[in-house]
């Protein structure tokens, strides 16, 4: 018996600028990619996918997969190349490339900041700065201003924990600092104001539109049924859960100003207690034994989104995936993990959760940040030398899904 999905449930994929539009010359991650080391297998960005001149096509290929939705990022650094400078031009490719979709029938869901800063801002000290949720302001009237007839569906920041993480404490994104709490408590806690003054800045112009943010949802599950291991797999979680916002003071994500939560999860870990590792909340992390890994180094198991989604029932809020894939080069494990997520989102519907869209990362293979060209989350494959567009069976599959609305 077919599983059917509510009623104008979004199908779509999700995309960053920088991934796929190439040349984007302004912002930090350019800057970041050029020193030796900093990016697998030395890769650099270069022209990516060249999406920003072959977004036609790419939308294209979303309405054969019969996507009614798309997740894409507006970049910053191209719309405000200088502090207070506009860029007329690149309004109007952004205005471009919007009406292509909506041309395609394809709804939009607009990211505000998805990983990539202006080189202007950065230079003032970027997210550590005490202003730099007021920076982000202008940029973000503008593109409402500008923009906003096009666009119903907004992502103000991608996952706020991964960047502050990345870039203060492992140090594998710009500015490439390690373990400094300091300042990525200051950067969280900029990106959390700066999300408040974004809602409220769209929602004055544009106040029927709906607002949120995506928040990267770690699952950590306990090695065994231990009290001890219990516990470290629940102080896990609270430290990944949380997002700083003052002092003595932590507030879930799902708790900011927002229309909507958008959750975007790829993998889980176990965790046991370990009092050799103060450092780490006496926990210890590590994959399922037996499990095979994704290219990422992660394991993925589909059953974890119905838990990822149940956790959010009582929030009362419609739900989004604004992000969910598998790094693999083997397009049919990509397509039974596809299958058995959207199963368990069925699930997690059934139980009550207000899921309204699914959004897969990622429709083409594109520049995975620190791992460049090396990992494939594509339901499309891109040739890196002629940058032809391959649809895989999973593409295929995801089409038939969408069309019928429904899981067989």
């Amino acid at each position: 018996m077919a599983r059917t999905f509510p009623k104008g449930f979004l199908w779509g994929t999700s995309s960053a600028a920088y991934q796929v539009e190439g040349d984007c010359r302004n912002c930090d991650w350019w800057e970041w990619e050029q020193k030796p080391g900093h990016i697998a297998n030395g890769d650099r960005s270069g022209i990516a996918n060249d999406h920003y001149h072959r977004y036609r096509e790419d939308f294209s290929l979303l309405r054969e997969m019969n996507q009614n939705a798309h997740r894409l990022s507006i970049e910053w650094s191209r719309i405000e190349p200088s502090e207070g400078v506009f860029d007329a031009r690149q309004i109007r490719h952004y205005r471009d490339v919007l009406g292509e979709l909506r041309e395609q029938a394809i709804t939009p869901m607009v990211t505000l900041h998805h990983f990539t800063s202006p080189l202007w801002f950065v230079r003032k000290g970027g997210w550590t700065s005490r202003d730099a949720h007021r920076a982000f302001i202008p940029f973000v009237n503008r593109v409402a201003d500008e923009l906003g007839d096009l666009v119903d569906l907004w992502c103000t920041i991608n996952e706020p924990s991964i960047y502050g993480a990345q870039g203060w404490i492992a140090g594998e994104f710009p500015p490439g600092r390690h373990g400094d709490l300091v300042a990525q408590y200051r950067v969280t806690s900029n990106l959390r104001r700066a999300h408040e003054l974004a809602y409220a800045a769209i929602k004055r112009r544009l106040p029927d539109s709906r607002v949120g943010l995506s928040h990267h949802k770690f699952l950590f599950l306990p090695a065994t049924r231990r009290r001890r291991d219990r516990l470290a797999a629940a102080s896990a979680q609270l430290v990944t859960d949380r997002w700083p916002v003052a002092p003595a003071q932590l507030h879930r994500i799902v708790e900011a100003t927002s229309d909507y939560i958008g959750i975007a999860h790829y993998w889980a870990q176990l965790c046991a207690f370990d009092p050799r590792r103060p450092r780490d909340q006496f926990v210890r992390r590590f994959n399922p034994p037996g499990a095979e890994s994704t290219e990422m180094g992660w394991t993925s198991n589909p059953a974890w989104m119905r838990q990822v989604l149940n956790e959010l029932k009582r929030y009362g809020k419609p739900v989004y995936v604004t992000e969910n894939g598998i790094a693999t080069s083997d397009d049919g494990v990509r397509s039974r993990y596809l299958a058995g997520v959207l199963e368990n989102i069925h699930c997690a519907i059934e139980d009550g959760v207000d899921v309204r869209g699914y959004f897969h990362w990622t429709n083409t293979d594109n520049f995975e940040w620190a791992r460049g060209y090396t990992v494939h989350f594509g339901l499309i494959g891109v040739d890196r030398k002629t940058l032809e567009r391959t649809m895989r069976p999973s593409a295929r599959l995801y089409a038939r899904i969408a069309a019928a609305n429904a899981l067989e």
